[in-house]
């Protein structure tokens, strides 16, 4: 280790960096190949010592400092591995952002995950095709609560790969949580311009719509579009089932409907207390309370149990 402080033109930290000459060109690239030579077999104490040889002769090159984190962190040093990524970032943005952002995230604080922002943020201006780049910043968007950003974001993703699945999934998750149920519902009706038959789709829709709590022909129209191509659907069956209950609708036609949901599955307490309710509401009480009593217990958790108590208090 005393070579270093023999390598002409070496600049110590703080010093003005100075143009390599050949021999510590040659110096570098001999000590470069050896560490990762060291690295690849197992040897990490060794490449840690040749990849500092390497940082001392070149004090800015990014792809040196990155592989020094590397090391000291799998060694625990956090505090050098972090100095080591950070100073890769800023030596080399366009390549060395993605270590750096990603330990300031492992260390789960609001204020590591806003500088991660940051340097996401200043990769991308650097990178601006970058895709993965984009995803990975809009994680950080989302994990911060900075939706708006989120959907800037997603447009610049969909300006690089078009409008997908995915995009929608996403700005449709994005909207209701805002608050925006119209323009999520937008979202959806987008993509099912260009699949009309996405089941997945197709019961956001109906989420959506539950929600909004629109004319009860509206939201009929939406179940019985996936009916007509899913008729199975044991989910929409039992939501159909109990909005035409609750709403006045066709009670003939909710037994029906919910007697299927739990012939599919006759634990499920939500299908359960479903078709109790709907036998309730035709006036056979005992048979209600018999499937109500059913679905209590079954119940997976208080919310259900709470709903279906209401149900059967309401009979009592």
């Amino acid at each position: 280790m005393c070579l270093l402080f023999f390598l002409p033109g070496y600049a110590r930290k703080g010093e003005k960096k100075e143009v390599l000459t050949t021999e510590q060109k040659q110096q570098f690239t001999y000590y470069w190949y050896a560490a990762m030579e060291a690295m690849e077999h197992g040897d990490y104490p060794k490449a840690l010592v040749l990849f500092e040889f390497c940082d001392a002769i070149k004090p800015n090159d990014g792809k040196t400092l990155d592989y020094l984190g590397i090391l000291y962190l799998g060694m625990g040093q956090e505090e050098r591995a972090m100095d080591a990524f950070k100073r890769a970032f800023e030596a080399d943005p366009r390549d060395c952002w993605y270590r750096y952002s990603s330990a300031l995230l492992e260390q789960k604080t609001e204020e590591a995950m806003v500088e991660a922002m940051h340097v996401r943020e200043r990769a991308l201006k650097v990178n601006p095709e970058d895709e993965d780049l984009m995803e990975r910043l809009q994680r950080v968007y989302i994990s911060l609560k900075e939706w708006k950003k989120a959907l800037k974001i997603q447009d610049r993703i969909d300006d690089v790969k078009g409008f997908d699945a995915s995009s929608a999934v996403i700005r449709y998750r994005l909207h209701l949580t805002m608050k925006q149920p119209k323009k999520a519902l937008a979202v959806i009706d987008k993509y099912l311009e260009l699949d009309p038959t996405d089941l997945q789709f197709l019961v956001f829709r109906v989420e959506v719509l539950e929600q909004m709590k629109p004319k009860p022909a509206d939201l009929y129209a939406a179940y019985d579009k996936i009916l007509a191509i899913y008729p199975g659907h044991i989910g929409i069956l039992n939501n159909y089932a109990y909005h035409l209950a609750t709403h006045k609708g066709d009670l003939q036609r909710a037994e029906r409907m919910s007697e299927q949901t739990i012939r599919e599955e006759p634990n499920n307490a939500v299908y359960l207390d479903t078709y109790g309710w709907i036998l309730h509401l035709k006036g056979q009480d005992e048979l209600a309370k018999f499937y109500l009593n059913r679905a209590l217990i079954n119940a997976p958790n208080e919310a259900t149990k709470k709903e279906v108590l209401k149900h059967l208090n309401a009979i009592k």
